[in-house]
């Protein structure tokens, strides 16, 4: 098991290749860095990581693309097109206690469910491979809109019922939060992420775009390049999920 990382010489790479030694302690993985000096076949390498062994690639997104390879735009591009999750971080390392917060959204859909999966690797692999951090302080914080409809307020529950009962199975410490007014979910999750601390948020990116989307821009611009500079662990959706063995 491997962990890809797009470096160079910013400040963003660096902190990219400080963020893959942390994942590299937790999932007891090795390091392949990508020179983005070097202009690397981008497509190959994402097409490799299917066949592979990848984990996830750790890219580094800046404010504009005189900062560092990748700005919000052109990393959702390659972002999009991955099988395997893709972390993205800004120009800060991390800190000793980075990764034991997991923020999960949970809202309406079933895919929904895949980001419970991969936010229960933290803590599974975290009690593994670094013993001596207390179980206690690792844990999943489930965000979730509080909806006035009904059907909607329904599917929201099931998948809250769904990843309780999978945490539950699998000894994970979670927490719950309701969203106190009906916000954007995944930007809430940001402002969500900075007030615990040493946190990561998931994200499922949007399957297709809506016209809105297409004129003004999706979502994911502002989660991606984010000014908070919290890691987001993003996922695409899959017919297949992708398991860890444990």
């Amino acid at each position: 098991m491997k962990i890809t990382v797009f470096t160079d010489r910013t400040s963003f790479g660096k902190a990219a290749l400080a963020h893959t030694q942390k994942l590299s302690q937790i999932f007891n993985a090795e390091i392949d860095a990508i020179s983005l000096h070097e202009h690397p076949d981008l497509r190959s390498v994402f097409s490799a990581a299917e066949e592979g062994n990848t984990l996830c690639f750790v890219m580094p997104i800046a404010s504009s693309n005189t900062e560092s390879f990748f700005n919000a735009k052109n990393a959702r591009k390659w972002i999009r097109i991955s099988r395997v999750p893709v972390l993205v971080i800004g120009n800060e390392e991390p800190e000793e206690n980075d990764y034991q917060q997991i923020i999960l959204p949970l809202d309406i859909h079933c895919q929904d469910k895949e980001l419970a999966l991969w936010a229960s690797y933290f803590p599974t692999f975290f009690q593994k491979n670094c013993s001596h951090i207390p179980k206690e302080n690792l844990m999943i914080h489930i965000i979730f809109n509080q909806y006035q409809d009904k059907s909607l307020s329904k599917k929201v529950q099931n998948n809250i019922d769904s990843v309780s009962k999978m945490f539950n199975n699998l000894g994970i410490l979670y927490k719950l939060h309701p969203l106190l007014k009906n916000d954007n979910i995944k930007t809430f999750g940001l402002k969500f992420a900075e007030k615990i601390g040493n946190s990561m948020m998931l994200l499922l990116m949007t399957e297709h775009y809506s016209l809105i989307d297409l004129l003004f821009g999706p979502i994911e611009n502002k989660i991606l390049g984010n000014k908070e500079n919290i890691p987001v662990l993003c996922l695409n959706v899959r017919e297949d999920i992708f398991v860890l063995c444990q």
